[in-house]
């Protein structure tokens, strides 16, 4: 080895040493450098959501909910996964052809979270089940039991049947960064949803609508409170002092939706065969366009 050939002021190796010291801080500091710039460009993005009055303290792009100003949030990547909506039209499958339960993919994690399962129908995606749960369950028991629930035991609807599995859409949604609203109006449409506690002549009584509905429907903060306390049970006159008494705690999810054709693609994308039904034609369910 020759030195010379690292360009240092003089041959000795004391000097090449320390030239080779002060190119690794120089090395480091174009690094830090570069990240500052891209922690720039980060806030040039997003500080109109960050001055929000709702938003500064988080600020969620796609799936990931960054940090601001040092306040708890919820950072990482996407939770859900097509894998968790497949694992529901498996369950409700077997459960409308009483074959054994499948077993739980390896691909889906078994953290807590409170989680809902939702079943629409049709091109239009009318709604024909939506139950969950705002406890921490472990995903694998979770996906599975609501997954059977809001089929066949959401009250609004009646049970789903078999005719109908290929023209559903099932969306899992994982609920995250809960923190409790000053009032009604202290969350955002079409970011957070909302969960509303009240007492109604001694009684208790709550509601929940998930991140999306205010948006689908059009509505307001108030029109959605309204709404809200409606689907709660309440049947009195509301007024702006009725509201600012309810109880109302926002939330975020991190959700997926996946239709009957996808889910017979990922089937055959992820190698798993299509079951045969007792006619003996392949295929996962009848045929049964609207």
């Amino acid at each position: 080895m020759t030195w010379k050939k690292r360009n240092s002021p003089s041959g000795n190796k004391f000097d090449i040493f320390v030239f080779l010291a002060l190119t690794r801080n120089s090395q480091r500091r174009a690094a830090k450098a570069n990240l500052k710039k891209r922690h720039r460009e980060h806030y040039h993005i997003t500080r109109r959501l960050h001055q929000h009055p709702v938003l500064r303290s988080t600020v969620t792009v796609t799936t990931t909910t960054y940090q601001l100003e040092k306040k708890p949030c919820h950072i990482s990547g996407r939770i859900a996964s097509l894998h968790m909506t497949a694992y529901c039209f498996d369950v409700l499958y077997a459960a409308l052809r009483n074959h054994q339960t499948p077993k739980i993919p390896p691909t889906i994690p078994n953290d807590k979270y409170p989680l809902f399962v939702t079943w629409k129908k049709g091109y239009d995606r009318r709604l024909r089940g939506c139950i969950g749960t705002f406890t921490n369950l472990v995903l694998h028991k979770g996906l599975h039991e609501y997954a059977i629930i809001s089929a066949f035991k959401d009250s609004r609807f009646d049970p789903i049947t078999l005719h109908e599995v290929d023209q559903l859409h099932c969306t899992v949604s994982i609920l995250i960064n809960f923190e409790k609203a000053r009032d009604y109006r202290d969350w955002v449409v079409g970011i957070h949803g909302i969960r509303i506690e009240f007492q109604d002549n001694h009684h208790y009584r709550d509601a929940v609508y998930l991140p999306e509905v205010a948006s689908e429907q059009g509505w307001d903060h108030t029109e959605t409170i309204d709404n809200l306390m409606r689907k709660g049970g309440y049947r009195g006159h509301i007024s702006e002092e009725t509201r600012m008494k309810v109880n109302v705690v926002r939330f975020q999810s991190d959700k997926v939706l996946m239709s009957y054709q996808e889910y017979v693609d990922y089937k055959s994308n992820y190698g798993e065969p299509l079951l045969t039904d007792p006619g003996g034609r392949r295929g996962l369910f009848h045929s049964c366009r609207p």
